[in-house]
């Protein structure tokens, strides 16, 4: 007799919507009340609907420096309530809420406000709405998003970017709509992950801008540097040290001006290469591409001054050197801490005048201003002078750019 009891007891507390239960719902909401989806759902139409949007990032498919723009992949949840859709859930066997499809009832026609794409309606006819027995409406939208991003790549490869995507309700103002945040926010999906860029700050903001309510999910993307600094900045600093390295060889190895040239053509092709990994923007230039165009710009000048270099090196001695050059010759010996004895040997005792000792004569001991100036003396020294000009001005340049980069 107790079980019998209990038995009623739970098949009084328990009930479960049917199919028919379902039907007549459908039937009570949008034949019964008349309802018409061309009417906002507010009782009193000079209270404006709020709409909550959601949105969660899946997806970034690609950023587009040349275009400025962001193509993205993400689920907006958007929420609102409909005054002219509630029920007593317990007059159709306990359904609290229905399914019906997204053209059936009135819904915010939310837009891409800075959009690329021709503006279409959001969903499909084969999306559902889920609407509950106190009126509340969830619409879940998976879209493809394609918006625009200005691009600065000023910095690149260590460039920082800000994208955003910005929802509004084309044909209604604040008066009808306002969009507001929900609950959610915004949110990152945890597998979304991008060979190129990386998503380091997130967040999302309502206003209103002219009358007309907005809402804004902004993102700062990260460019990820490995690739360009293996493929770009490491051989950039080779070629350079190759390009200095001229200067260290002898005129008269025969080689010089062909070393130099091969290296300009190795930079060259180089640069063709990488061309294709360098963003191609007009509006603003990387400071890595214009230290790429200064270090061509050397290599060439290298080559102009390893061909002065040799035409130098084969004057004959008939030609006069400038007393001017004479002392930089000079001075190039000493900042080389080259001794006199040292020149003397190598140039066979050039003195401007030949002394003879005998053996009980104290010799004198020559100096740099006795040394006759040779034109092949010249051009070590111009090689002396060019290699630490150069090593110094690359140097420079290097730390000026480091510079600029670390102060973004």
């Amino acid at each position: 007799m107790m079980a019998a009891c209990l038995l009623l007891l739970l098949c009084d507390c328990v009930s479960a919507q049917t199919g028919k239960d379902v039907s007549n719902l459908y039937d009570y909401l949008f034949s019964t009340l008349n309802y018409n989806k061309e009417i906002r759902p507010a009782i009193y139409q000079n209270i404006s609907t709020q709409v909550e949007v959601d949105l969660l990032l899946s997806g970034l498919h690609h950023i587009d420096e040349t275009r400025q723009q962001m193509t993205s992949v993400g689920v907006l949840t958007v929420r609102w309530k409909d005054e002219f859709l509630t029920w007593d859930p317990s007059l159709f066997g306990g359904a609290n809420f229905i399914d019906v499809p997204q053209g059936k009832i009135w819904k915010p026609d939310l837009q891409v406000r800075n959009g690329f794409a021709d503006f279409s309606q959001m969903g499909g006819d084969f999306m559902f709405l889920k609407i509950y027995h106190t009126g509340e409406v969830v619409w879940f939208l998976h879209k493809v998003f394609h918006t625009k991003c200005k691009m600065n790549v000023t910095f690149f490869p260590f460039d920082r970017q800000n994208c955003s995507l910005q929802i509004i309700s084309w044909s209604n103002d604040v008066s009808s709509v306002n969009i507001t945040g929900g609950g959610d926010g915004f949110r990152i999906d945890a597998d979304l992950h991008h060979g190129h860029w990386k998503i380091s700050t997130y967040s999302f903001s309502a206003f209103m801008d002219l009358n007309d309510s907005v809402i804004s999910f902004s993102i700062t993307l990260d460019r990820k540097p490995k690739i360009y600094i293996l493929n770009i900045l490491i051989p950039v600093c080779f070629l350079v040290v190759l390009s200095l390295l001229t200067f260290l060889l002898p005129n008269d190895c025969g080689e010089k001006v062909s070393y130099s040239i091969t290296v300009l053509l190795s930079m060259s092709i180089f640069l063709t290469v990488v061309a294709s990994m360098l963003p191609t923007n007009s509006d603003s230039i990387s400071y890595l591409e214009i230290y790429i165009i200064a270090v061509l710009s050397v290599g060439v000048l290298i080559i102009v001054l390893s061909t002065a270099s040799l035409r130098l090196h084969y004057r004959t001695d008939k030609r006069k050197i400038p007393d001017w050059v004479q002392r930089l010759t000079r001075l190039s010996w000493t900042l080389r801490c080259q001794h006199i004895d040292g020149y003397n040997a190598q140039y066979n005792y050039r003195t401007k005048t030949r002394e003879h000792f005998d053996d009980k004569q104290e010799r004198k001991e020559p100096q740099k201003s006795d040394i006759v100036v040779r034109w092949t003396d010249v051009t070590s020294a111009l090689d002396f002078y060019m290699f630490w000009l150069f090593l110094t001005a690359i140097t420079a340049l290097s730390l000026a750019v480091t510079w600029l980069y670390f102060s973004q």
